[in-house]
């Protein structure tokens, strides 16, 4: 088996050693021998540990024992000297049975130190910059900023996104990083959504009455409470109410209602938009993709009904707060 290795090994480009069961070293392609072996005379019978120095030692020997234990690749990084290199452990397996280990390494391209440490560099401000928005939302009351601070968190998390991703390639290790300290999302306070309904309501109501379209709030007083994101609900549901007295024509009526469906553990909240008069377009029922996106993010569901004369009636279904 080695023997069949060595004929293809020895004519890559990149470094590579293949150890046995007892972490010796059984074969070294040319290419690590002249990186790596020098001083040290024929490679095969030397300890794996005796092939590095320093902190690259440590590094193989763990990758060597994970790489042994878990039974599956594991990749590291590990300088010698002035270089740097990308690596990767793999069992060599024989009937069922582990029977070594093969090592090998990839020279990292110029600049790869640079752009990991500009990513150390990032961190810091991403996370002051996520902490400033946070505190600002906070204190903010009108729908309109909160949903611009909104906008602004979540393009934060796309970037921090990327900049993991970009770790993850360097390190060889995808979805390593900052993916394992996730941060601890915004505390979700429970609301009552009628309140919620009749705010947004009375927000709108200048702009209803100078487009002479009429809106009326239908909920009970007693409704279940919500947990979910209190200020991004009220931004999606002042969104769909421009967008209703945005059209031509615009509707006569437009109803804001609210009521349970469902018992127990399975109950849920329907929050309903209705269009009564003037439908003639109601047939091209779709709401834009951002407030889709809006709704997923709130862990709800947002669906529409629509008729060439009764008008159309777009409903989002939230989990009740346990």
């Amino acid at each position: 088996m080695i023997g069949a290795e060595r004929t293809l090994l020895s004519f890559l480009d990149a470094p590579v050693v293949v150890g046995d069961p007892e972490g010796c070293a059984v074969y070294a392609n040319p290419a690590f021998e002249a990186r790596f072996a020098r001083g040290v005379g024929r490679v095969p019978g030397i300890p794996l540990a005796e092939l590095f120095e320093g902190g690259a030692r440590e590094a193989v020997l763990r990758a060597v024992m994970a790489a042994c234990r878990q039974g599956e690749s594991v990749r590291f990084r590990l300088r010698e000297g002035a270089v740097g290199f990308s690596a990767v452990a793999s069992p060599i397996e024989a009937q069922g049975e582990q029977v070594g280990v093969v090592v090998l390494l990839k020279e990292e391209v110029e600049g790869i130190e640079r752009i990991l440490t500009l990513h150390r560099q990032m961190e810091q401000p991403l996370d002051e910059l996520a902490h400033a928005l946070e505190q600002l939302l906070e204190t903010l009351r009108e729908a309109r900023p909160r949903a611009l601070v909104d906008d602004a968190l979540r393009s934060l998390g796309r970037v921090r996104k990327a900049a993991d991703e970009v770790h993850g390639v360097l390190t060889g290790a995808p979805g390593a990083g900052r993916a394992a300290e996730a941060k601890p999302t915004r505390m979700l306070r429970r609301f009552d959504p009628g309140a919620l309904l009749h705010r947004v309501a009375g927000r709108m109501a200048r702009a209803f009455e100078a487009g002479q379209t009429r809106l009326e709030v239908v909920a009970k007083s007693a409704l279940p409470a919500l947990a979910c994101d209190e200020h991004r609900l009220e931004s999606l549901l002042q969104r769909l109410l421009e967008a209703r007295l945005a059209q031509q024509p615009a509707p006569e009526r437009v109803l804001l209602g609210a009521r349970v469906a469902g018992t127990g553990a399975g109950s849920a909240l329907l929050i309903s938009l209705c269009e009564l008069g003037r439908a003639s377009h109601a047939e091209r029922f779709a709401d834009a993709p951002v407030e889709r996106e809006e709704a997923a993010a709130l862990a709800a569901e947002l669906h529409g009904v629509a008729h060439p004369q009764l008008g159309r009636v777009t409903l989002l279904r939230l989990r009740v707060a346990g």
